[in-house]
């Protein structure tokens, strides 16, 4: 009889414990909840700005490449491409951070969507200029990003050779 009572006071402790324990548990559960929900919304906005940013950083250097266009020595399809893959920037950061995509298979979606272009004549324009590999090889959006901006540099480059040749065989004569 006294190990019956024993066997029944050792299971009313062990469910008083498993009490204690899933009450425990349940709002642990509902403080990681109420973080997830709050760094969800963080990383929400955090998204938010990222592509405002890149949507920005594209207009800037669209513009750039809009006022030295006219001037540049570069031919009009490589041109083509460099303002592309400006205009490209917010597509693809929107795509690689909301469907977790690589740079590549990124750019492929928003060359089906936005143009008429292959990816292999970006790879192509992009291994004809040297400056432009460093970035490109990066396959990361920081890394296209700095494509971007060298592709912005070398149509300036190439823009103000054709300017400052006339002047320096002006001043030799």
């Amino acid at each position: 009889m006294v190990w019956w009572v024993l066997a029944f006071a050792c299971l009313l402790v062990l469910m008083v414990v498993m009490l204690v324990r899933t009450d425990s548990l349940a709002s642990e559960h509902k403080r990681l909840l109420a973080q997830f929900r709050l760094l969800d919304q963080e990383s929400s906005q955090v998204q938010q700005f990222t592509y405002e940013l890149a949507e920005e950083f594209s207009q800037f250097l669209l513009l750039q490449l809009g006022s030295v266009r006219r001037m540049s020595r570069l031919a009009e399809d490589e041109m083509y491409i460099f303002e592309l893959a400006i205009q490209l920037i917010p597509t693809l950061c929107k795509e690689m951070s909301s469907r977790q995509l690589a740079l590549q298979p990124a750019l492929q979606r928003a060359l089906k969507l936005h143009a008429d272009l292959e990816y292999s004549a970006v790879e192509a324009v992009i291994g004809k200029h040297g400056r432009l590999i460093n970035g490109w090889q990066k396959q990361n959006f920081a890394g296209y990003l700095q494509m971007c901006q060298q592709m912005y540099l070398l149509a300036k480059e190439f823009s103000h050779k054709d300017v400052q040749r006339p002047t320096q065989a002006s001043v030799s004569n």
